[in-house]
């Protein structure tokens, strides 16, 4: 890996690390990144996996506050995300190169549409929710499914995570967001765990993005937070619409 290409990474990973810190969307950055410098897309997807994974260990250590009063929705919730992200992480370990990049693009689109659409997902499920809980199978649905999605393919977790635990819980948004970042946290541990073990990663490529998505997040949470989040919103869907064509025009 040459100097240009770990200075792209570099870039990427404060970009990646800013942009989750304020509107989440950081892996539409870093993944495609990953990809330009060379990167094959399936292993790529792995590769970021595992870099962002310490990221949202720090994120769940930072809301743990948020986290303690609900510890054992917390603790119920572990069977649940660990075996939906082994699923997930073993259905990429079995997916064809070839196969992983014809639907590559789509998985662009969808996560760039859940960034468009993912504040109206919030509100309508809080909406939903009508300050009552629903049954605690409503979230155990709702998280297998985020967390086999993102064991999957990473990009927009958060996004889908936020939504199904708003739409199973009855707790002011920092409380979900603390779960979300618990549930966020297992996913990275197995995915760390499986892809180390199993897939052919990047690992000058992980070394890299590792401190840059750390460094990125401090200064999204100290700097970023001033930019408003809708004009920031828009830009990264713009971008993720261009990144999704460009990639299914490749695919052709």
């Amino acid at each position: 890996m040459n100097l240009l290409e770990v200075s792209a990474l570099l870039v990427a990973g404060l970009l990646g690390g800013g942009l989750n810190a304020v509107a989440g969307g950081g892996s539409l950055i870093t993944y495609p990144t990953l990809m330009a410098v060379g990167v094959p897309p399936l292993l790529a997807n792995a590769t970021n996996g595992i870099a962002v994974a310490p990221a949202y260990a720090a994120a769940a250590v930072g809301s743990r506050e948020n986290l303690r009063p609900q510890m054992r929705r917390a603790l119920g919730l572990i069977p649940t995300a660990v075996v939906a992200s082994v699923c997930g992480a073993l259905l990429l370990l079995n997916t064809p190169h070839e196969v992983f990049e014809a639907i590559v693009p789509f998985l662009v689109l969808a996560a760039t549409l859940l960034m468009a659409v993912g504040p109206w997902i919030n509100r309508k499920v809080t909406a939903l929710n009508g300050g009552n809980a629903l049954h605690p199978v409503v979230l155990h649905i709702g998280v297998f499914a985020g967390c086999l999605y993102g064991s999957y393919f990473n990009a927009a977790l958060g996004l889908i995570l936020m939504a199904v635990i708003a739409m199973g819980v009855s707790e002011k948004l920092v409380r979900v967001g603390a779960l979300k970042n618990f549930c966020t946290m297992l996913v990275g541990i197995v995915t760390t765990v499986m892809y180390g073990i199993w897939a052919d990663v990047d690992w000058i490529a992980i070394a890299v993005l590792v401190p840059a998505t750390f460094l990125g997040g401090y200064i999204g949470a100290r700097l970023f937070q001033r930019i408003p989040e809708k004009p920031l919103r828009i830009a990264i869907v713009v971008y993720g619409l261009i990144l999704s064509a460009i990639l299914l025009v490749r695919s052709l």
